[in-house]
């Protein structure tokens, strides 16, 4: 009995050891981590009852790499685009981001890594015209933003991510004076894993 409880202790030990080594590799100099989010939704507008015979739709895609140069502070890259193709319309506009994400991973030595990041890039938008006389869409800016949330431990390298951000997105068309563009407020849930160089 005493032998069973000894190597029962022992193994929880060792358990414990290896899992508090797995929390620390998190967000230490050298750890790489792989995220993103692929997305296909479509909008079908209904007015007075009636629902319309075609929809909006629109795809997404954003992979995300994130390099911690040292303990806490990373730097990620961010590449993105969104297709959209609105309803009763041929062409489709097509949305392509850039950003690149400083920032900063707070140690707990526990399973929840609460984090802030800068975001900046650069925003462009474009679309060929469909209609005599139309002119083709073509706008571009540099966007910028920040967020902050938790990153929570799930099994050994995964990461479910709780964040909100805000980002002021340029969209503005050749020669304007003036920012055109939009902000965005959004609460973000994402999943990721690393792994130790």
């Amino acid at each position: 009995m005493k032998k069973s409880f000894t190597l029962f202790t022992t193994v929880i030990l060792l358990l414990s050891a290896i899992a508090c080594n797995v929390h620390a590799q998190f967000g230490s100099r050298g750890v790489v981590e792989f995220g993103g989010s692929v997305a296909y939704s479509s909008f079908t507008q209904v007015a007075n009852g009636t629902t319309a015979s075609e929809s909006t739709s629109l795809f997404n895609f954003m992979p995300y790499v994130n390099y911690f140069v040292m303990d806490g502070f990373s730097v990620a890259l961010s590449p993105g685009v969104n297709i959209v193709k609105l309803a009763g319309s041929k062409e489709s506009i097509t949305n392509l981001l850039l950003t690149v994400v400083p920032g900063y991973t707070f140690s707990t030595k526990g399973n929840v890594f609460p984090y802030v990041e800068g975001i900046l890039g650069y925003t462009a938008v474009s679309q060929k015209a469909t209609v005599v006389g139309g002119a083709d869409l073509d706008l571009s800016g540099i966007s910028y933003g920040a967020k902050a949330g938790v990153k929570m431990l799930v099994g050994k390298s995964g990461l479910l991510s709780v964040g909100v951000s805000y980002t002021l997105f340029n969209l503005n068309p050749k020669g304007a004076d003036k920012r055109n563009g939009f902000n965005s407020l959004a609460i973000n849930m994402g999943f990721s894993v690393f792994i130790e160089k």
